[in-house]
C-alpha cells in the first residue's frame, strides 16, 4: 500500500523551489503536497533572467489506461487550499469514466465557436469574403461593382446582424426593394437583383461552412426565394452577338482588308489570331511571346493568368497564326507584348469589339468563339475537342478528356481545318 503523502501547511508548500541534476543543474521537481492523492507542485527553473522559476499545481492520475497530468493553474495565483478541492473533483470525474482533458477541449471548442459567431454580417464579410472573391477577378472595376452592391443593396439591412440571427425575411428585405415588382427580362434592376441575391447565397453558404451558422441556408433561390418571386421569368442567358459560321469568311475577307500595303492595323491582325485561336479577346490582347513557343507552333498559357487558373493551357497555333506572330512590330526582340497599337500601346476589348460592327457585321469579339463552335456543330466535331479549344472544362467528360494531355493531338488537326475554312473565299488568297 503506498505511503499517504501527509498535507503540508501553506509555510511549507512557499519553500518547494525547483530541483537540481546530480552535475548540480537546475531541473524541474514535482513536490506531493498531501491532502489529495496524486496532487502536486511542481516547480520550474528560472529562465534567462528571471529570478525564481514558475510553479503550477499538477494533478497525476491514470485516465483510462494512460497515466496523464493534469494542470490545475499557477501558484501562488491558486493558493492550495483553492487547487486540492478541483483537483478532488477531477479525481471524482475520473472514477466514473470521465476524460477531462477531452471534456476541457470540447469546451473550448465549443467557446471558440460561439466566440466566432458574434461577428457580424459586414464584419465577416468586408475580412474574409469579399478579399478572397476578389482575388478571382481580372480587373478593378469587378472589385468596385462588388463591394459597391454589397454596401448600398445589402449592408443596410442585414450588415449589423449575425449570421445565426438572419432569415429568409430579411434576404427578402434585401431583394424586395430591387425586384419585388414586375421586371421585363433584361432589365437593369432585375440583373441587380440576382447579381445581388447570388453574392448573399454564396456569402451564407461559406459562412455556414466557416461554422458561423448552424442553420439552413436562408439566402438559397431553388425551393427557396424562388417561391417568393414567381412574377419574374427567368432570366435569360443573354449571349454575345456573333455571325452565323456561314458568315465567317466574308468576315475574314473584310477584316484583311483594313490593312493596306503600307500600313498594318494591329488591331486586324489581332482579332484575326484570336479567330485563329478560338481564344477570348482579352486573351489575344495580353498574350506575352515568352508565351509563344514559335518551333513547337504552340501557345503555352501558364495557370494564374486569363481563365487559367488552376492549370496550363497550350493552344495550336495554325501556320497563319504564326505569320501573324512573325509580322508584328515586337517580333525582331520577341519579348513583352505580342499585339500593340501603332505607338506601343495596349490593345483594349473596345478597340477589337468594334471592329465587327465597323464592317457591317452584328457582333462583337468575345462572340466569335460561339461562331466557332457552330461551325464545329456544322463539320460534327468531337463536341470533347471543340469544348476543349474553347479551354471549357466544365463536364465530367471535358475535364477527362483534359487529363487525357487536353486532346491536344486532336486540336492540332481540327484548327488547321478551321483555319481552310476562314480562308475558304478565292478573293482572300491575294491578301495571304
Amino acid at each position: 500500500m503506498p505511503r499517504k503523502t501527509p498535507e503540508l501547511p501553506d509555510i511549507q508548500i512557499r519553500r518547494l523551489r525547483h530541483g537540481t541534476t546530480k552535475s548540480g543543474k537546475p531541473c524541474k521537481r514535482q513536490h506531493a503536497v498531501g491532502g489529495v492523492t496524486g496532487l502536486y507542485l511542481q516547480c520550474m527553473p528560472p529562465i534567462g533572467n528571471e529570478s525564481t522559476g514558475s510553479r503550477q499545481w499538477i494533478l497525476r492520475a491514470t485516465v483510462g489506461n494512460k497515466r496523464k497530468e493534469l494542470g490545475l493553474g499557477g501558484y501562488p495565483s491558486i493558493p492550495a487550499k483553492d487547487a486540492r478541492e478541483p483537483a478532488r473533483k477531477l479525481l471524482s470525474d475520473i472514477t466514473s469514466g470521465k476524460d477531462p482533458i477531452t471534456e476541457k477541449r470540447s469546451q473550448a471548442a465549443r467557446l471558440r465557436a460561439e466566440q466566432a459567431k458574434e461577428v457580424t454580417f459586414e464584419q465577416w464579410t468586408r475580412k474574409t469574403f469579399i478579399p478572397a472573391e476578389s482575388a478571382g477577378y481580372k480587373g478593378a472595376a469587378q472589385v468596385r461593382r462588388l463591394n459597391q452592391l454589397l454596401r448600398d443593396y445589402v449592408f443596410p439591412h442585414v450588415g449589423h446582424m449575425y449570421f445565426e440571427d438572419i432569415t429568409k425575411q430579411d434576404i427578402k428585405n434585401i431583394l424586395d426593394p430591387i425586384m419585388g415588382f414586375k421586371l421585363p427580362i433584361g432589365s437593369i434592376k432585375k440583373e441587380t437583383g440576382m447579381r445581388v441575391q447570388r453574392y448573399v447565397d454564396a456569402i451564407m453558404q461559406q459562412a455556414i461552412s466557416d461554422g458561423l451558422r448552424d442553420k439552413a441556408n436562408p439566402a438559397g433561390w431553388k425551393h427557396n426565394l424562388e417561391t417568393s418571386y414567381k412574377h419574374l421569368k427567368k432570366i435569360e442567358v443573354r449571349h454575345q452577338r456573333a455571325i452565323a459560321w456561314q458568315e465567317l469568311p466574308s468576315f475574314a475577307e473584310a477584316l484583311i482588308e483594313l490593312n493596306s500595303p503600307t500600313k498594318l492595323r494591329p488591331d486586324s491582325h489581332c482579332f484575326l489570331f484570336m479567330i485563329l485561336t478560338a481564344s477570348r479577346p482579352q486573351e489575344a490582347r495580353l498574350i506575352d511571346w515568352a508565351e509563344i513557343d514559335l518551333d513547337a507552333r504552340i501557345w503555352h498559357q501558364p495557370k494564374g493568368k486569363y481563365k487559367s487558373k488552376k492549370l496550363d493551357w497550350d493552344i495550336p497555333l495554325t501556320s497563319t497564326a504564326i505569320k501573324i506572330l512573325n509580322a508584328q512590330p515586337s517580333f525582331t526582340k520577341q519579348q513583352g507584348r505580342v499585339f500593340s497599337t501603332l505607338n506601343g500601346g495596349q490593345l483594349y476589348d473596345a478597340a477589337l469589339s468594334s471592329i465587327p460592327d465597323s464592317l457591317g457585321f452584328n457582333a462583337v469579339a468575345h462572340g466569335f468563339r460561339r461562331t466557332f463552335k457552330a461551325w464545329c456543330m456544322e463539320e460534327q466535331v468531337n463536341d470533347d475537342v471543340s469544348e476543349l479549344v474553347l479551354k471549357h472544362c466544365e463536364t465530367a467528360s471535358t475535364r477527362a478528356a483534359y487529363a487525357d494531355n487536353q486532346l491536344l493531338n486532336h486540336r492540332t488537326k481540327l484548327m488547321p481545318r478551321y483555319e481552310k475554312y476562314v480562308f475558304s473565299l478565292k478573293k482572300w488568297e491575294a491578301h495571304r
